[in-house]
């Protein structure tokens, strides 16, 4: 697997636990908790939409009336405080999961 298939997966596991926002029950409650915690409001706005709102960097610049360089290295930014998260956590979050 090369580099670029590593971060296309990672990008897809983050996908998925941020999906879990919407699940009520144990594990929505911690991923909405780790967003609320470990995020910049601005990194959970653009995280949100992104990832949610299936919206692309150009569109979400246009909305904002930013950058897409600025969505870019914020979505990045959020992206790596929550893989710390999840993985010092991780083991948190996966056996919510089997709950």
């Amino acid at each position: 697997m090369n580099g670029s298939d590593g971060t296309k997966l990672e990008c897809d596991a983050l996908q998925e636990f941020i999906g879990l926002v919407a699940v009520d029950g144990n594990a929505g409650k911690r991923v909405r908790v780790a967003m609320n915690d470990e995020l910049t409001d601005r990194q959970r706005e653009l995280i949100e939409l992104y990832y949610l709102e299936n919206m692309n960097m150009t569109e979400i610049a246009q909305r904002l009336g930013i950058s897409p360089s600025t969505v870019s290295r914020t979505l990045k930014r959020g992206r790596g405080r929550l893989r710390k998260y999840f993985k010092y956590n991780g083991r948190y979050f996966m056996d919510s999961l089997s709950e």
